[in-house]
Parts: structure tokens; C-alpha cells; sequence
């Protein structure tokens, strides 16, 4: 006769799947996480290559982060269409017509000739999210858009390479949105305040009284449309020199500081969200081309 489970071995059974469940799943978890990382990695690699080529072919110098209206308007606090021929029409988008202008010759539609993929700049795993207006544009037949997560060195605009300093260590393309990517657009973080229509944009190093009202003087930083930390507590960075690495960020929480020589911000709460960022009075402290480590 064969001899049957009684209850209570049943239950011993049940409780061992249980407790080993317990301890695999966020081994699991974590294994998921570091396979987004890394494919996210490579991604930022792929972009990051493309700039490269993007400067063989422009005498090294870097890519437009903004675009201009046919005014003449530089368009640095406006995300911008990805690709910039997706909408057919303005939707609920107010500044549809100025904004299909200027995304053209946005870096995220400049670099297209080289990477050959929007999907790159959208981190794995990153939930969508509207960027307002530019998300709201109706989508041409035919068409689709694209979302991005990553973000530019605005204060690169224009600028040529061989007044970096340090390229190995200067940021270029980095998770600049935090966790998510937003729909149908892309943005330049940090971005150079350009207020002067039809007049060059380009940095200007910090100085005594620099203004907001002349193109280069300061820059800015966005609003973060989720936590830093992408992945594993950190993000992922892309160098003026082509290379990609993953930073730890916020490993110091507020009220104590982190290291203005590798992290953006400072003042991180429990959940990756930062309170301020890193700045010289005029631009922000880690995206500054002239500055040697």
C-alpha cells in the first residue's frame, strides 16, 4: 500500500517552497535589473559612437542641443519631436508649429544619419511618460515616435572639441530624464539659456554677473521626470571621448553631500530624487567643457 502525504508534512513542504521563494525572487529581481543595465549600456555605447562620427564629419564640432523656430527663436526650454516628422498635426500641442521647425536639427534627429535608431534613447525598463505638449502632437499615417530617456550635454551646443579639457571624464549623453522616457520627444540636460532670437548660441565659462539674458552665460536644469536611480542605484554616462560607464549616484544621502566630480545633484531623498543640482553660479558643475579634474 502506498503511503500518502499526512498534513502536516503537506505543510512543511508548502512552508520550504515558500521561504526558498522568498529568498530567490530578489535574486531574480536583481539578475533583471543588471540585464536592463547593461543593455542600457550598450546602448548609451552605440549613441555614443555615433557622436563620434557625427564630429568626423563636422570638423569636431558638437552637435546642435536645440533648434530654432522660423522666428529665429531658440528653443532651449521646449523638449522637441523624435523623429521631428512624426506629427501630422498639432493635437493638444500649443507649440506644435514652432516645435516641428526646431526639432530638425535637435541632436537626437542629428545624430539619426549615425545611429540609424531612435530606439536607443529610450533606457529598458523605464516606464513612458507625457512630456507635455510635445507628447500630445497627433501621429502621421505611417509614421511612429519614438521616446527618450537619455538626455545631451546642452552646453556642448555647438561647441568644438578641442576646447574640452578633459574628455574622459566630461559627460555627453547620460539618463538625464531619471527613471522613464518620455513620449515622442527627447531634450537637451543641462541646456544653455539662449534668450537672444537669431544670434549664436554657445558657452560662455562662469564670470562676475553673467545673465540669463545673453546666449551662453548660464545654463539650466530640468525637472526630472523620475528618480536617478535608473538602475541599481545610479545611471548610465556616456564621455566626450566615446566611452560609456555606469555611475553610482546619491550614494551620500541628504543632508550630506555627494561628489560634484561625478554626481550631477546632491540632496538625494530615500527614493533617488535629488533636491538641487551642482553649480558654478552660471552652469551646472559637471557639464562644463574648460573644467580639468
Amino acid at each position: 500500500m502506498k503511503k500518502a502525504f499526512t498534513l502536516i508534512e503537506l505543510l512543511v513542504v508548502i512552508a520550504i517552497i515558500a521561504i526558498l521563494a522568498a529568498i530567490l525572487f530578489p535574486v531574480f529581481a536583481q539578475a533583471k535589473e543588471a540585464a536592463k543595465k547593461t543593455a542600457d549600456l550598450s546602448n548609451v555605447k552605440q549613441s555614443s559612437t555615433s557622436f563620434q562620427m557625427y564630429l568626423a564629419d563636422t570638423d569636431d564640432v558638437w552637435p546642435l542641443a536645440i533648434g530654432q523656430d522660423a522666428a529665429g527663436v531658440w528653443l532651449w526650454n521646449f523638449n522637441h519631436y523624435i523623429p521631428a516628422d512624426y506629427p501630422s498635426a498639432a493635437g493638444g500641442d500649443g507649440s506644435y508649429a514652432r516645435r516641428i521647425v526646431a526639432s530638425v536639427s535637435s541632436w537626437a534627429n542629428s545624430m539619426q544619419p549615425y545611429s540609424k535608431n531612435y530606439d536607443i534613447l529610450a533606457s529598458p525598463g523605464t516606464p513612458a511618460v507625457s512630456a507635455g505638449g510635445a507628447s500630445l502632437a497627433t501621429v502621421a499615417a505611417g509614421k511612429r515616435r519614438a521616446n527618450s530617456t537619455l538626455t545631451y550635454n546642452g552646453i556642448l551646443h555647438g561647441f568644438g572639441q578641442s576646447g574640452i579639457a578633459t574628455p574622459s571624464k566630461l559627460p555627453v549623453l547620460w539618463n538625464g530624464r531619471g527613471k522613464a522616457q518620455t513620449i515622442g520627444a527627447a531634450l537637451a540636460n543641462p541646456v544653455l539659456y539662449c534668450n537672444q532670437a537669431n544670434l549664436p548660441c554657445t558657452y560662455i565659462p562662469a564670470a562676475s554677473g553673467c545673465s540669463s539674458a545673453i546666449n551662453g552665460q548660464q545654463s539650466a536644469m530640468f525637472v526630472l521626470s523620475g528618480s536617478m536611480w535608473v538602475y541599481s542605484k545610479g545611471a548610465n554616462f556616456a564621455m566626450a571621448d566615446g566611452s560609456a560607464k555606469f555611475r553610482r549616484l546619491g550614494a551620500t544621502l541628504s543632508p550630506r553631500d555627494t561628489d560634484y566630480n561625478t554626481d550631477p545633484y546632491t540632496g538625494y531623498d530615500a527614493n533617488g530624487f535629488p533636491g538641487f543640482y551642482w553649480w558654478d553660479l552660471c552652469h551646472s558643475w559637471l557639464f562644463r567643457p574648460n573644467i580639468e579634474w
